[in-house]
This record gives structure tokens, sequence and C-alpha cells, in this order.
């Protein structure tokens, strides 16, 4: 919850005082030019009579939605924040309760016992709740004001009255300036204008979607770390052909060597110690009972010399076909520790390649094999590539960049050149026809869904 910290007043009002201040903040609010400016002026205006540490100022739809609208001192609310989705769905209670039209201190008890438990993490303890009624009784704004010390009764009656002032200013805003729309909009060519536009929108037209992407390898090859160490030279340059066998890159090996060669020394000293029970066996009973622990230990020490052998195969890592050498830079490796399987590098084959696109979850249509795909490169926008859908993951996965998105693989069309693997671009696929008017309004239909759940 945003922390508004204004310090609660202790002072008592004087009586004149503030029934000149209420009449002021009735008058500024009837003044305002726009619901924008009002909804600040409540927020933040109104601590001139009555202190509190946070206020908020939400609507109230006719089905009982309450919407988070303004906050004071900030400027623009997170409408995604915790907090938001917590008092909306809190004051949404409220209002579908019997104490909705009444300007009273909120308790727990009011709303869900889910929506409770979280009742102190979102700030201070007192909360207030101040209808602002319309002309005709009903409820379409609230202002709930919170602080630590509890309201006593003569801010209530002073807030009652402040209320309906409030109450008003909001109405003649909202509500009259919408009749006053209405009006304006009646008369024939309205009808005449929306039956062409109804025409218009019902022209079927080809759904399609835009989505990064670039020129990636078919069935790279990838080369990660065999062994666990630190890379000391890189023996090709990024995006240079390699051929079956050739050394890729290094390890540094010292420490490897050093373990060889301790191996073997212990291998040797196992061996002699060995040699020796055998040949001192037929004399003592003592060594004779030795040999088979001698004979294990030669083994394990062997077994030790193998692998750190072994190790020292793996330092210098060839390539197992030919292709091109895909990776940044080999400063980026230099002296870096590695783990073992760390992708190091890809090999591919530069005639064989497609095109990988990431969907993202907003802009996703119906992805179809053998649906069209231009690319459009950015090295070369006028020229767009052909290609077609191979493959669409069914769930989407989070990019590089962090963005939600469906993976699309594509094949280019074999009558073009083949272009460089890397190049990137925007991709545009086409889906099934669709009419103009859910060709142009499917996001904000996808939104108001996912606002209002109709």
């Amino acid at each position: 919850m945003p922390d508004d910290v204004t310090s609660v007043r202790t002072e008592a009002i004087n009586p004149l005082n503030g029934l000149l201040l209420l009449l002021n903040l009735q008058q500024e609010a009837r003044q305002a030019q726009n619901p924008e400016a009002l909804r600040f002026f409540l927020v933040n205006q109104t601590r001139r009579l009555i202190a509190y540490q946070q206020a908020v100022f939400l609507t109230v739809a006719a089905s009982g939605k309450a919407r988070l609208e303004a906050v004071s001192n900030i400027a623009v609310p997170e409408r995604d924040a915790p907090f938001t989705r917590w008092l909306e769905a809190s004051a949404s209670a409220i209002a579908a309760g019997a104490e909705a039209r009444n300007l009273h201190s909120v308790a727990p008890t009011e709303v869900p016992p889910a929506l409770a438990r979280d009742w102190g993490q979102w700030g201070p303890a007192q909360a207030l709740w101040v209808p602002l009624p319309a002309p005709d009784g009903t409820v379409t704004a609230v202002l709930w004001l919170v602080r630590d010390t509890a309201w006593v009764e003569g801010e209530k009656i002073l807030l009652g009255q402040l209320s309906g002032g409030y109450g008003h200013a909001w109405w003649a805003l909202t509500q009259a300036g919408r009749r006053s729309g209405l009006r304006a909009r009646k008369g024939l060519w309205a009808v005449a204008v929306a039956a062409v536009l109804a025409g218009v929108l019902a022209i079927p037209v080809p759904q399609s979607t835009l989505a990064p992407a670039e020129v990636a390898p078919r069935d790279p090859l990838i080369v990660s770390a065999p062994l666990e160490g630190v890379i000391e030279r890189f023996h090709v340059q990024p995006n240079e052909p390699v051929t079956t066998g050739q050394p890729l890159f290094s390890f540094e090996s010292s420490i490897l060597r050093s373990r060889l060669e301790v191996a073997r020394k212990a291998l040797a000293s196992a061996e002699a110690e060995l040699l020796t029970a055998s040949q001192g066996a037929f004399a003592d009973p003592q060594s004779k009972a030795r040999i088979a622990q001698l004979k294990a230990q030669v083994e394990l020490r062997r077994a030790e010399m193998d692998f750190a052998r072994d190790l020292m195969e793996r330092v210098t890592v060839k390539a197992e076909r030919i292709g091109i050498a895909v990776f940044a830079d080999a400063n980026d490796w230099l002296g870096k520790p590695v783990a073992v399987g760390e992708r190091i590098l890809t090999l591919a084959d530069p005639q064989a390649a497609e095109v990988d696109v990431h969907v993202p979850v907003n802009d996703a249509i119906v992805l179809q094999e053998g649906a069209e795909v231009s690319l459009y490169l950015n090295v070369d926008p006028l020229r767009p590539l052909r290609a077609t859908v191979s493959h669409a993951s069914y769930e989407p996965g989070l990019t590089p960049g962090g963005v939600l998105a469906y993976r699309v693989r594509a094949d280019l069309a074999p009558d073009q050149p083949t272009p460089r693997i890397g190049l990137r671009g925007t991709a545009k696929i086409q889906g099934e026809r669709v009419p103009l008017a859910f060709y142009l309004f499917r996001r904000p239909l996808a939104a108001l869904r996912q606002t209002v759940g109709l």
C-alpha cells in the first residue's frame, strides 16, 4: 500500500473556522471543471477540514463493483497493484452491504474473511466510509479515509455535511454531462452513419499479428562445457566455418595436469607397496593378509589416474560436425569459470535456417500449421521474406526480454536466398478471415473482458 505520510492533527477545530472551511470546500468542489480535477481535489484538499493519513476516491457502478480512481499525493494510481485489487474488492463488498449509504467507520467484519485477513497489511486500522450521494440518493462515489487514531463523532458530522456537496458536484460533472452528450447525438444522421459503419465493420478481412522474429538455425548442435573449469583460449571466431574434429576452445589445464601427475605417482606408490607385500608374504603372515587390501588400493589409484587422464583429454573441445560457430564474442568467455553442461556456443548449418517468432500473449491469434508468414528484416525492411508456420507452442513461455509469448517456428520458402543466421526483424503471421470490427477491436474487447468480466 502506498504510504501517504501525513501527521494527524490533534488540535480541536474552532467551530466557526470549521463551518467556514466546510462552506469553502463545498464551493470549490462545485467549481471543478472536469472529473479529473474534482477527484484530485477530493483526495488532497479534504484534509484542510479533517486530518487523515490517506484518502482514496472510488466510483461505484450500478452492479456494485467499486473502482479506484484517485489516491492522495499520487498522480496516477497503479491499476494492477495488490493494494488496488484488495481495496476495490473490499469496497465492492461494503457497497453491497446494508451500510453502503451511511457514513461509518469500517470494520474488518464487513468484508469477506479472505479480505479481512489482509486488513492490517494495507495501512492504518481506522478506515472511514464516506459515501457521496447523488440528488436522488444513489451512491455512485465514495471517499475512503484512513489513519491510526479513531474517528470522533464531530468529524463524522462535518464529513456528513461535506459529503452532500461533494456528491452533488460529482453528479453534476458526470451524470448531467452524460445526458447532455446523449441528447446531442440524437438524430436521423446518426442512424445513417451507424448503418454505414456497421456495413463497413462487417467486411471480412484476413486476421494478422505482428511479433519480433529472428533467423535461427534449424537443428543446431549445442556445444556445452564437458568439465568444470576456466576457458583459456578460443580456437575459432564468431561465425567462422568449422570442420569435423576442429578444435573449438580449450580449458586451462595446469590443475588437471597436476592431478594426473599426482594420480600417476600415487598409482606407482601403491603398486610398489603391493609388490613389497607380495614378496614378503612367504615369510611374514601379516604381509600376506594385506595383499587383498593393497590390490584394492592399486585398483582405486588406477581408476583415479584414468579419470584424470579422461579429463585431460576433454581439455580441448572439438567440433562433432561441420557448420559455423555461433556465439557472441570470445572475450565474454575467456577467463570465466564455467560449470559442466553450461552452453558455450552452437554449431549451425548456414544453409538450414528457419524463422523463430515470439508472439506475445496479448497479440496472439489462432496459429495454424501452414499459415503464411512475412518476415521484414531490420536490415532490409522493404523486401519481406516468405515463410510458412511449421510449429506453434501450446503454452506460452518467458522470452529473454521477460515477455510472456508463444513460440512459433516457420520454414523459409526455398525459392529465395537464405538470410544470415542471427538477423532480426518483425514477422507478420496471417490468420483466418474475420469481420473488420473484430480485427480492429479484438484487443480492446479482450481488455474489456479482463477488466469487467463480460
